[in-house]
């Protein structure tokens, strides 16, 4: 994802932002290695009335913004399973 002029910084904070007014809630969030060591996250996202499936996966700075999102946000159910 790029940078946008939002506010946010990152088009992944504002597309999570979006998943959750969809209904989609976390599952699973993990921080996989990569091989050049630049810092990961994939967040696997839910919504149980469609059955439907995300996955949101961003590297690098970005990473760590939407990290930080995820951690500082109020909803107790958008959060699931954290894998280090």
């Amino acid at each position: 994802m790029q940078q946008d002029s939002s506010g946010s910084g990152y088009g992944s904070v504002e597309q999570l932002k979006k998943l959750f007014s969809e209904g989609y809630t976390i599952r699973r969030i993990s921080y996989p290695p990569t091989s050049d060591g630049v810092l990961s996250i994939m967040i696997d996202l839910l919504q149980q009335n469609r059955h439907e499936e995300c996955l949101v996966t961003v590297f690098g700075d970005e990473a760590l913004v939407l990290s930080e999102f995820v951690k500082s946000s109020s909803n107790e159910n958008q959060k699931g399973e954290i894998v280090e």
